[in-house]
């Protein structure tokens, strides 16, 4: 079973970062020497930095346990960290056996005499480690390079490097991408051979390319890997050709070129919210043998972000599938098209007045049974259908008032799907994940994960053995194999240890439930505290937050709590940080979602504030007349709206890559939750339209080089506080992609930020961050 995965605008920026300068204190009272803002320890600054999600792996060992299957069957292999170094472990669940995954001193001292620079077995790393099914040859990458490791020989050697193109299933021929054009090159002796002359103006197999492989590459015409899926009998190539003719494009100035050169321009295709000419991509087959190009027959599709079509090959490689949502999702279809004629057809379809949300979609095919996995909600929640592969006829597997959210594994000999659902258990947070079995042919799902956790699982390709990793945020990883026919744990693979990050001090986050604004609906949090707290202080609070309709911020496994946001950074500034889910958002019924349709610019606002008035209501060491918020992305859009829709609680903010006006962004995540039709409400769901409503003290944080939201937004809404006559901060970073985070400069910024404006401190002056690795 498979898985399915003209503008310019320039900016001008110096290596330093660019600021409009605030004030930052009050005048002093008239005959009254104001007095000195406290000066924050450095030790503060240590102990926020020590569990950032880049370093507390530092703290805590054994989030996890990431399986790596083995061929078809139960077999696995998984790394795991200890204080003493990485262990590669190999284990059998057949015989409840595990044993080291290769002799480990040995290949740290090949690796070594190889390399030509010293290596302790404590630090030996491989990244990106694979092993062969067959062989049982690893390779991996090791200082900058790739090896080859013989396990049953203790040989290791340089791998030559990959051949472009992608290899034909039968190792016949690669299929690479020329000047736009399609070639067929024999692996046995390298001869060429063009399947197309015409791609000069519009390319075959070339998706959109991401500007962040531009920038890498330090070109606007990056190499890029080709769009190409060949049939598993290699009789076929599906691909599509793209055309551009009339596409928006952007531009962005790389003001600080890594090599030292002068500003290079960057120019990309980037269709906006609404944009009516966007790039197409026509669908295209070649039988190789005999180059016959075969059309599909489907209409132009429209390019909407990076990347283009994807076509997944049916088991006996017949036909192709394609899931295609319309123009503003108010539809999601499922397509066969046929590769010996191009004949296309609909299996299945979903239609909405309002919006298909294509973004929390689930779709698999399974070869064994030709069938298609497919949720969708027309009975309010997320559910799991079974579609046909060559009739489209279409079963539901599941119902209920809860939400089955992907399949996991299959074991087709007991005929039992394993499915990943949460919601269903009374009493339970509805976002804990659990696996249930279920029957093929629909019916009651058997928990094959009792605990009342959440639980992260990868199931074994036979569809046998699952391992689980169960935690919640307030309770350690632990690590177990079960049985997919019962649930019971057959192996204990590990657990979390903790023992330094608390013996350090630091606290374990607190999950809580609350009622939404309504003063009905259930609502779900997190609290993080200092390692120093005190309940007879009373701290600022500061929200972490985002309300993008697709997410889910609050995090429910020990793993996400640590790793997967700042919010326990944060609080060591001395705060209690907050994240929160209020209606509008995803995991819950559909009509919990949509609250967001059409309502970015209030949705969840209301819950969040009343949320948040709750927890600090039953906990007098939370000062809700002191809160700030920061976000990232669709949450820094979420900062600017809370402080200018609610002044009279949002005090202080900090808002990251922000997507301040949804015209200005990409026309996908927009159109989901808005519609691709422009008009007044645009306005309305636009910061920059309330820019003149800002009370508070802001930080506008944004990358020069940010892929995924164009810094252009951000400088609109500079534009118009500037028009305003507003104080604020600004800060561009050259070279910086969307995600700030991985910027150590700006997350010190944000911390001084909340500091002096929240806790009316002093920041240690010009702290020094560590690098991330």
């Amino acid at each position: 079973m498979k898985r399915l995965p003209a503008l310019a605008v320039l900016l001008m920026s110096s290596a330093a970062p660019l600021a409009v300068a605030p004030v930052f204190a009050t005048p002093a009272l008239a005959g009254v020497e104001a007095a000195a803002p406290a000066a924050m320890s450095p030790a503060v600054y240590a102990r926020a930095e020590a569990v950032l999600p880049q370093h507390v792996d530092d703290l805590i060992y054994g989030l996890n346990v990431r399986p790596q299957w083995i061929g078809e069957g139960a077999e696995f292999w998984f790394e795991r960290r200890t204080p003493e170094g990485r262990d590669y472990v190999l284990v059998d669940p057949t015989s409840d056996r595990t044993r080291p995954l290769f002799d480990h001193d040995a290949l740290t001292a090949a690796l070594a005499a190889a390399s030509g620079k010293p290596l302790a077995r404590k630090d030996l790393r491989l990244r990106g480690l694979k092993l062969d099914d067959k062989t049982r040859k690893l390779t991996f990458a090791y200082d900058g390079r790739s090896w080859r490791f013989d396990p049953t020989t203790g040989a290791v050697e340089a791998a030559a490097e990959a051949a472009k193109g992608v290899v034909s299933p039968d190792g016949r021929w690669r299929a690479e991408v020329k000047d736009g054009d399609l070639v067929i090159v024999s692996t046995a002796d390298g001869a060429e051979r063009r399947l197309t002359q015409d791609g000069a103006a519009s390319p075959y197999a070339t998706p959109l390319i991401n500007l962040k492989d531009m920038a890498a590459q330090g070109t606007s015409q990056p190499t890029t890997a080709p769009a190409i899926r060949w049939s598993p009998d290699s009789r076929y190539i599906a691909t599509y050709r793209i055309n551009r003719d009339g596409a928006r494009r952007l531009s962005l100035v790389q003001s600080v070129p890594k090599d030292g050169g002068p500003p290079r321009v960057l120019d990309y295709l980037y269709p906006l919210t609404g944009d009516a000419d966007v790039p197409t991509a026509e669908g295209v087959f070649f039988e190789v043998e005999s180059g016959q190009r075969i059309p599909m027959a489907t209409p132009a599709r429209p390019v909407l972000y990076y990347g283009g079509p994807w076509y997944e090959w049916s088991a006996d490689s017949r036909a192709v599938f394609e899931r295609v949502p319309t123009r503003g999702y108010g539809a999601l279809q499922l397509n066969r098209i046929e590769a010996a004629t191009g004949e296309a057809r609909l299996l299945t379809e979903d239609k909405s007045d309002t919006y298909v949300d294509f973004y929390g979609h689930f779709w698999s095919y399974d070869e064994k049974t030709n069938t298609h996995f497919w949720t969708a909600d027309p009975d309010g929640y997320a559910h799991l259908y079974a579609v046909d592969a060559m009739t489209g006829a279409r079963r539901q597997l599941t119902s209920g008032d809860w939400r089955a959210r992907t399949v996991a594994g299959q074991d087709h000999k007991a005929k039992r799907i394993l499915v990943v659902g949460s919601g269903r258990e009374a009493g339970r947070d509805p976002y804990l994940r659990h696996l249930y079995s279920v029957p093929s042919t629909g019916g009651p799902p058997r928990l094959l994960t009792p605990e009342v956790m959440d639980h992260d699982v990868s199931v074994s390709p036979d569809g046998r053995f699952f391992v689980d990793n169960m935690s919640t945020i307030d309770q350690p990883t632990r690590s177990v194999l079960r049985r997919s026919s019962d649930g019971r744990i057959v192996m204990e693979l590990g657990r979390a240890d903790i023992s330094a990050y608390l013996a350090a001090g630091y606290r374990l986050p607190e999950p809580f439930q609350t009622v939404a604004a309504d003063g009905v609906t259930p609502i779900y949090g997190a609290l993080f505290k200092p390692a120093d707290f005190d309940p007879a202080k009373r701290y600022p609070i500061i929200e972490d937050i985002y309300t993008g309709p697709h997410y889910v911020m609050t995090p429910k496994s020990f793993e996400a709590a640590m790793t997967g946001r700042n919010a326990n950074s944060i609080a060591q500034l001395g705060v209690i940080a907050v994240t929160i889910d209020g209606r509008g958002t995803w995991g819950r019924s559909r009509a919990f979602q949509q609250v967001a349709y059409k309502n970015l610019h209030a949705v969840g606002l209301e819950d969040h504030i009343a949320g948040i008035l709750a927890v600090a209501a039953r906990n007098p060491w939370m000062d809700p007349e002191r809160v700030g918020i920061y976000g990232f992305s669709a949450g820094g859009y979420d900062v600017v709206r809370a402080m200018t829709r609610h002044p009279e609680f949002y005090k202080v903010g900090v808002t990251a890559s922000g997507n301040h006006d949804n015209r200005l962004d990409k026309a996908t995540w927009n159109e989901q939750w808005m519609g691709s039709e422009l008009g007044p409400l645009y306005d309305e769901n636009s910061n920059i339209t309330w820019a003149p409503k800002l009370e508070g003290r802001l930080l506008i944080a944004h990358g020069e080089l940010d892929e995924n939201v164009p810094p252009l937004a951000s400088l609109r809404l500079v534009d118009a506080l500037i028009k305003a006559n507003k104080d604020f901060d600004f800060l561009m970073v050259p070279n910086a992609d969307h995600f700030l985070d991985a910027v150590p400069y700006y997350q010190r910024r944000r911390w001084d930020f909340f500091v002096r404006e929240l806790l009316h401190e002093t920041p240690p002056p010009a702290y020094q961050m560590r690098a991330f690795d």
